[in-house]
């Protein structure tokens, strides 16, 4: 039996996904299996590319119709017998030592179950060439491990799909509800972590910025998944009031603002006394937003409706928040 199992993403991408395979291909340390997902049912072209490869250790999984993002990554979610598990999506690839060194890392760590590696930032042009940013997900100086609660996490998420690694027999425990709005599958998901969760600072991933994307642009979801990812942070706070003003003052110079979803949340948690938390600045902010959003905000209900499962996932599996 391999040590890891990838899980390998593919959608309509025939033209990137050579480039993230050969990067699998080029790891170092060689004991995995991966899991090929095509979620483009008649796409032939991803089972024929594997299997010109002739290495036995690609599985193919026809999808027989369109799962999403959310449904897809579930898969990686459902628990294997390997010691580990990975995920690479085709518009990413990795450095020939990811494996290997990650793999240390946890073989070293038996107290993480979760890791992951910096990223660097690519960036496709309209010739379908890639220039490197030079950018980095995060800062290469230090590597950091993160317990919980990190302010980022009451609207974002710390790891890295496209660069994490995670122990087979955790996995099950990370599925995530299918409703999920496919943009937010790592914040979600990150609320089901154990903690700590480990970031190695050395780029060992690339991140890639196409021009066509799956990500939803859509206000009105967005808005009303930062709304829940909100609400259940300050739910589980035992001081609501200082967790609100310590998160406004954590996230007021972001650009765009998500001052809006402070106040948006508050309403949906009905803790009104939770209004004193804004300043004047916050309140020009949020009518502003709201004027520009009129037609949008009577949508948000319906919307919230909609996601109830996602809700009560983020409730039930956001861990307390002990405010000293």
């Amino acid at each position: 039996m391999a040590k890891c199992r990838i899980y390998f993403f593919t959608y309509n991408r025939n033209n990137l996904l050579s480039r993230a395979i050969s990067s699998l291909l080029s790891q170092t340390f060689t004991d995995w299996i991966c899991e090929v997902h095509n979620d483009l049912p008649g796409n032939t072209f991803p089972e024929e590319y594997i299997r010109s490869l002739n290495d036995s250790r690609f599985i193919v999984v026809n999808h027989p119709v369109n799962l999403g993002t959310t449904a897809s990554f579930n898969y990686a979610f459902k628990g294997c017998t390997e010691t580990y598990a990975s995920m690479l999506e085709d518009d990413n690839w990795w450095e020939p030592t990811f494996l290997e060194v990650m793999v240390k890392l946890m073989d070293d760590n038996p107290h993480l179950d979760i890791a992951w590696s910096n990223m660097s930032v690519w960036k496709e042009l309209p010739n379908r060439s890639w220039v490197d940013t030079g950018a980095t997900l995060w800062p290469t100086s230090q590597d950091i491990c993160f317990n919980w609660p990190q302010p980022a996490q009451a609207l974002g998420a710390l790891h890295s799909t496209g660069a994490m690694i995670y122990r087979g027999d955790k996995a099950a425990q990370y599925s995530i509800p299918e409703s999920t709005l496919s943009n937010a599958v790592e914040l979600v998901r990150e609320r089901c972590f154990e903690h700590p969760i480990f970031l190695q600072s050395k780029p060992l991933a690339n991140f890639s910025y196409t021009i066509a994307s799956s990500q939803s642009r859509n206000i009105v979801k967005w808005t009303g998944t930062q709304m829940m990812m909100l609400s259940s942070y300050l739910a589980k706070s035992s001081d609501k009031k200082r967790k609100c003003l310590t998160l406004l003052s954590y996230y007021r110079n972001n650009r765009p603002s998500p001052v809006p979803v402070f106040m948006l949340s508050i309403f949906f948690l009905r803790e009104w006394r939770l209004l004193s938390c804004l300043n004047i600045s916050d309140w020009l902010i949020c009518i502003r937003w709201f004027v520009a959003n009129f037609f949008h905000i009577p949508r948000l209900r319906p919307y919230l409706k909609s996601q109830q499962q996602t809700w009560t996932f983020l409730k039930n599996r956001t861990p307390d928040i002990i405010d000293n």
